[in-house]
């Protein structure tokens, strides 16, 4: 049978569906994937190893109506050229307009999944933005509708969707979200690339790292921990700081240029932007933060990643982003648009080396018994 997996970019299906597409490889599925992709090729070439057909799709992240009706047509016209029989959807914009173009391309089966539900459900006094969520929420009642599974990887969404009345209970899958846990795991990085990043960052290798992974939005945090990092190093001089993302437009709650380039008169903390060696990064680093009041979904992977990977982490305490964390075991919670008390939990695991390594251990093992991806993605897949 066809089956397509629908996807806003490459990355996800790398960081996302190895193992959906693994496990339906086994099970006999012929698989594509339709996406974007990226302007190098680097997961474009990962995903050329997983045994799928790559088809390539442009899509707007943000809603404009010229630009959605012919990303609905694009799948459409693939879709039914394929022959697809089952559809698997990820994240917003694929979730809402690919049932529409699965059902008038006769796909038998629809399967959509809700990891979070983004910048547009903060609350907000903004006209626009409360338009804008009013016709997303009418688009998700459509998608519900038409899906015949839906996917909820944290019981906060799938509330706020029962909430409103616009789901079926015989629809719904609830599982955890989930992480690779052989790819994110402990690992000495080589001394050559170590010394390498040491050198690009102007830090010394004896610095002790923080970082932050992130999209570039004023709601994951951000200002937060860059207020934090300055507290921090004028305590703590050998504390450095790597913030890592692009730069993101288009969106409201933008970080505008202008704050990136302020960022360049301190010598302490480091914008990256986007980059590829994310495990490399978590490897140097000691501690991984995100003060973040996004709705996240309750299991960020700039959580589980480095908790996966023994790092000890400081979440948000909101119940969209500390999922994965239990306060004082795993990682610690901070009150979230508070610099002072993220400052103050940062110092806590600097100035306690003991402490920190158990909390690395207990991150770890938690991810290895509660949200490994294999044992959940094959939970999930007994439904097809």
């Amino acid at each position: 049978m066809k089956l397509a997996i629908i996807c806003p970019q490459d990355f996800t299906v790398v960081l996302c569906c190895k193992w959906i597409i693994k496990i339906l490889n086994e099970k006999g599925y012929e698989i594509y994937v339709i996406s974007p992709k990226s302007k190098d090729d680097y997961f474009y070439n990962k995903i050329s190893k997983l045994n799928v057909k790559f088809i390539q799709i442009k899509m707007n992240r943000h809603l404009n109506i010229i630009d959605d009706i012919k990303y609905i047509f694009q799948l459409y016209s693939i879709l039914k050229k394929e022959k697809i029989k089952l559809t698997i959807s990820m994240c917003t914009k694929p979730n809402i307009y690919s049932p529409i173009a699965a059902r008038i391309a006769n796909v038998k089966k629809i399967f959509i999944s809700i990891w979070g539900r983004g910048t547009i459900f903060l609350e907000t006094k903004s006209l626009k933005i409360i338009l804008i969520r009013f016709v997303l929420l009418k688009l998700y009642r459509l998608s519900f509708k038409i899906a015949d599974s839906i996917w909820f990887t944290n019981e906060n969404d799938l509330k706020y969707f029962r909430d409103k009345k616009m789901l079926k209970t015989d629809k719904l899958i609830l599982t955890p979200n989930y992480i690779d846990s052989d790819e994110f795991k402990q690992f000495n990085l080589d001394s050559d690339l170590k010394k390498n990043l040491f050198k690009e960052f102007k830090f010394n290798e004896k610095d002790f790292i923080i970082i932050m992974v992130a999209r570039m939005i004023y709601s994951k945090g951000i200002k937060e921990f860059v207020e934090s990092s300055i507290k921090v190093n004028k305590l703590y001089p050998e504390v450095k700081f790597l913030l890592v993302g692009a730069e993101e437009t288009n969106n409201p709650d933008s970080v505008p240029s202008h704050y990136f380039k302020k960022l360049k008169k301190y010598r302490h903390i480091k914008w990256l932007g986007f980059r590829n060696d994310i495990k490399d990064l978590y490897s140097i680093s000691k501690i991984a933060v995100l003060p973040s009041y996004y709705p996240e979904g309750g299991y960020p992977r700039t959580l589980t990643e480095p908790m996966s990977m023994g790092k000890g982490v400081i979440a948000a305490n909101t119940k969209d982003c500390r999922g994965p964390v239990t306060d004082e075991f795993n990682g610690l919670l901070v009150e979230p648009k508070n610099s002072d008390d993220l400052s103050n939990k940062i110092i806590k695991l600097i100035s306690d080396p003991d402490k920190l390594k158990i909390i690395g251990n207990n991150a770890r093992n938690t991810i290895v018994e509660k949200y490994d991806e294999r044992k959940i993605i094959k939970k999930l897949l007994e439904r097809f």
